[in-house]
């Protein structure tokens, strides 16, 4: 039986670009690949987002935006405090076409893609429980975990582990997080085994010494472990490439872990910071990396993994990770077959010097069969049928 074809509002912030064109938003990289896949399945989709987003070559695609360039690009030199009253304003403008967008053409899910308990509660008293699905990304307030209870809307966890999370939740779903795989170029060289000439200079000398090198790419801060990464390439004695911009979760402190332990480290030898990359930098430093470090909630305990996106990436190029043994990545990384995990300094140490028992078409497989976007796409559109049928 043919079902229709579903008319969907992605609610999403202002704070990057969809798709994030300069480097940094894995956020809003996994909006752009679910609602392309969406659009490709012939669904309706209203996106609401800031004006600098890319959706003009996705036909089934109208973007709705009030806020013309993205709030937390490095080019936008707002304050602080008139980059939150224009995101307010956005979420203001937005909820009001939602509802005349529900007036006129009738919403059939309402899929909000950001933590705001006040925007979910307005969304759950205008459309109701049964037409809001909320993705959950880093609820670490109890208050607000029980605010999210108590509303009672349909949540979808990134894996396994973020559910736990937040078990109690009496409505969630998990569908694990995927990447537009095809999309990364894999290699099964690494850059001292290829024939090919690298695009980036910072490659180009790795080759020409035939020395291959480690990477770390994506936000930089005390969660994801950027000093833990310096001391292990010491440790081996491989060169160390990161990339990416700091983004340490301690509010007013933001640079102050890239600037105290990371940049005095950075000597553009041996330790090599190359900024924040952007799509196409990023697959190539990826594609030819011995292996990818992932160090999350080692420095910072505290620090869950909702999933990790760079990894997957990584993986998709065919570079192993080695990853700390905590929040998503037991359901990432397949022990001894697509990369290692660790508890401790030294098993981080010892996994770098037998990443030669890697395959990497193996990792590249991981990636195809676990972690595509196309797959996560069709589990939220069943998701929304479920409960359309339910109504």
């Amino acid at each position: 039986m043919t079902k229709n074809k579903l008319n969907i509002a992605v609610f999403a912030t202002a704070s990057l670009p969809i798709p994030p064109f300069k480097g940094y938003g894995g956020t809003q990289r996994g909006v752009y690949d679910f609602v392309k896949n969406m659009n490709n399945k012939g669904h309706q989709i209203h996106l609401f987002g800031p004006g600098d987003s890319k959706v003009s070559d996705l036909e089934n695609v109208i973007l709705h935006s009030y806020i013309e360039t993205s709030l937390w690009t490095p080019e936008n030199n707002f304050s602080i405090e008139k980059k939150s009253q224009e995101s307010q304003r956005h979420y203001k403008e937005s909820f009001r076409e939602l509802t005349k967008l529900d007036n006129e053409e009738g919403l059939d899910i309402v899929n909000v893609r950001f933590d705001n308990v006040d925007i979910l509660r307005a969304c759950k008293e205008m459309f109701g429980e049964n037409r809001v699905v909320y993705g959950l990304h880093n609820l670490k307030n109890q208050e607000r975990i029980q605010s999210i209870q108590e509303l009672g809307i349909q949540c979808v966890a990134h894996c396994k582990n973020h559910r736990e999370q937040y078990n109690s939740l009496p409505n969630i779903r998990t569908i694990t997080y995927g990447i537009d795989v095809p999309s990364f170029p894999f290699s099964n060289e690494t850059i001292s085994e290829t024939k090919n000439t690298p695009k980036l200079e910072i490659l180009q000398k790795l080759k020409d010494k035939k020395e291959d090198y480690l990477i770390n790419l994506g936000a930089i801060g005390q969660h994801k472990g950027q000093r833990t990464c310096i001391k292990l390439a010491q440790e081996t004695g491989y060169p160390l490439i990161i990339a990416g911009t700091p983004q340490d979760r301690k509010g007013a402190k933001k640079t102050r872990y890239f600037e105290e332990e990371i940049l005095p480290r950075i000597d553009n030898d041996r330790i090599l910071y190359f900024g924040n990359a952007d799509e196409e930098q990023k697959k190539e430093l990826l594609k030819y990396a011995k292996g990818f470090l992932f160090p999350s909630g080692f420095e910072d305990i505290t620090w869950e993994e909702p999933f990790g996106r760079a990894p997957v990436e990584a993986l998709s190029c065919g570079t192993p990770v080695i990853a700390h043994r905590k929040g998503s990545m037991p359901e990432v990384i397949l022990n001894g077959f697509n990369g290692y995990l660790f508890n401790t300094f030294e098993e981080a140490s010892d996994n770098i010097k037998s990443l030669e028992k890697i395959s990497r078409k193996d990792c590249r497989r991981t990636a195809e069969k676990a972690f595509d976007s196309k797959r996560v796409a069709d589990e939220y559109e069943n998701l929304f049928y479920e409960m359309i049928e339910k109504r």
